[in-house]
Order: C-alpha cells, then structure tokens, then sequence
C-alpha cells in the first residue's frame, strides 16, 4: 500500500470525495474482472503491478482510504494475419474520463500503427461519456484489426525502412512533463524511441525529462504520439535544429549513442522514495554529453555538479 504522498495521486481525482471516486473505481475492477474471464491465460492480460488490484479493492470496500496508483494493463490480441498489444492506463476518474490507450504491432508498419491508434481514438469517442470502454476496445480491435495487416504492407526491417525517411533536418527536443511514474509509460516511450531510430534519455520522477534526438520527421512523430497521453503537464521546452545532407552520417550530430532511461547505473542519485533525483547529478550527466546548457531552460538557474 502506497503511503498518503503518493505521487500517482493526481489533482483531478482530489477534487472528487471519496465516495464518487470509490464509484468509479469499483466500475474499473468489474471491467477488469470481465477482460480476465475474457483473456485468462498468464500472457493475454498482464497487469503491470498485480498489487495494485488488491489496493483498489480495498479501496472500492472502504477498508482503506488512501488511493492507490493508476491500474496499468496490457492486452495482447490475436487478430487475423497479426497480433496486438494494447496498454491501457486507468486515471481515477475512469470512466468518468477516457483512459490512455495504445496500440502496437511487432509487424505492422509504422503508418499502420498510426492510423489504427488514430482509428481507435475516434472509435472511443463514439462511446458515451461516463460508459466503460476498454471491453469495447478489444472488441473494436478484434473485429476491425485484421485490417491494418492488410491494407499497410508489413516492416520486414524497420531499420531499412528508417533510413529511407526523406527528411533533410535533423532536430533535438527537451521535454518537460510534471512527473513520469507509470512503468507503462516508461516502457512505451523505451520502445516508441527505438521504433523512430531515435537516441536520447528519459529521467523518471518529479520532474520528468525526455530527450529525443534524430532525423526531424521521426521525432515529430515521436513526440506527436507521447504528448496524446494522459498527462497531468508535459510540454516541448527547446528544440534543435540543422540541415542535413541526404548522405550525412547522423551519428556526428547525436549526443547520446543509444535511448536509455537514466537511474543510479549513470551514477544519478535517488532520493524520497525513488522519485527524487538528484539534481545535481542531472546536471554532471548534461554536460558530459555536452548538454550542460539546456539545465537553465528546464529550472531557470544555471547547474552545478555535486
């Protein structure tokens, strides 16, 4: 059980009392109950931390009134000619609010993915404000998934297909969001990174930093698609960007050699539970990429090293 600081408690919910939220949270463990009868083999319906069932449930019973964390899931579906894996993160308020959503594909193309999760947004629109909606997305995506495979041809090589982008510019972007918690959301823009070839890091806690380098199209993409989930604050603090030549080598533009989520292993230090960084090493980790100056446009002082 998380303590009464919780970070994942979010100012929305707070505005609610306790018995409209124990509501709803009752409505999202009944959903939950049914998707598990519905998918009950140990990798169709995985959730991300299996303790946070049991804190709600204590919650929805009134044994307990301290919140727990955001319910995260993921759904992996058997569709004609493919599979999907469907994230869902639950907000408190849900189904009061629409939940975040996506979906990916191991073999589907990039434009595929996109369209289907674009397709997929509008289809839960459709539904009634206050109505559950995760059951009728897995029936939208069993009934209507299929069709992606069809009409996008299939990424035989990502990488191949990358490369072949026609973008002659090559952009950096800062990202600030309030916090970054969910463990879904920190496997998500992991993999997303990586789909769009593009280097970097993420800094979980409070504040959140993300940093995405690459051709200027990908981390537009990128960034089009993270800033589409549910955020309490997330917002693009700098861009960088030059010209490049078609045949450039774009590792001599990169500051960072791979994508990677930073913690004590790039000697940064964590305080208060996991969510506090140390600033200070924030700021060591910059410069030795270089980046030194981009602290003053996140925290309006200049960093020092500790």
């Amino acid at each position: 059980m998380k303590s009464e600081e919780d970070p994942t408690i979010d100012s929305a919910s707070e505005s609610l009392d306790q018995s409209e939220v124990q509501t709803l949270v009752e409505l999202q463990l009944s959903e939950v109950d049914m998707l598990q009868s519905m998918f009950p083999g140990p990798r169709e319906l995985v959730v991300d931390d299996p303790s946070v069932l049991c804190d709600l449930r204590d919650f929805a019973e009134g044994r307990t009134t301290l919140l727990p964390p955001h319910l995260e899931l993921v759904i992996n579906l058997d569709v004609e000619k493919g599979q999907l894996s469907m994230s869902v993160n639950l907000p408190h308020q849900y189904p009061a609010v629409q939940p975040t959503v996506f979906v990916r594909s191991q073999t589907l193309s990039r434009e595929a993915q996109h369209r289907l999760n674009q397709d997929l947004l509008m289809y839960l629109k459709t539904i009634q404000e206050g109505d559950l909606c995760i059951g009728p997305a897995v029936t939208w995506l069993q009934e209507k998934g299929g069709t992606f495979f069809e009409d996008y041809p299939q990424m035989e090589n990502t990488e191949d297909a990358l490369v072949e982008t026609k973008d002659d510019k090559f952009a950096r972007l800062w990202i600030y969001s309030h916090h970054i918690y969910s463990k879904v959301k920190r496997k998500d823009i992991l993999d997303l990174s990586r789909e769009f070839d593009l280097t970097g890091f993420c800094l979980p806690g409070k504040p959140g930093i993300i940093c995405v380098e690459g051709r200027t199209q990908n981390t537009e993409d990128w960034w089009h698609k993270v800033r589409s989930w549910n955020w309490q604050k997330i917002l693009c603090k700098k861009r960088e960007e030059v010209n490049i030549s078609s045949d450039q080598d774009l590792s001599a533009l990169r500051r960072f050699s791979t994508f990677e989520e930073l913690g004590s292993e790039n000697n940064i230090r964590v305080k208060n539970g996991g969510f506090h960084v140390n600033m200070g090493d924030v700021f060591r980790y910059l410069e030795e990429h270089e980046c030194g100056y981009v602290f003053k446009d996140y925290f309006g002082i200049s960093g020092r090293p500790t």
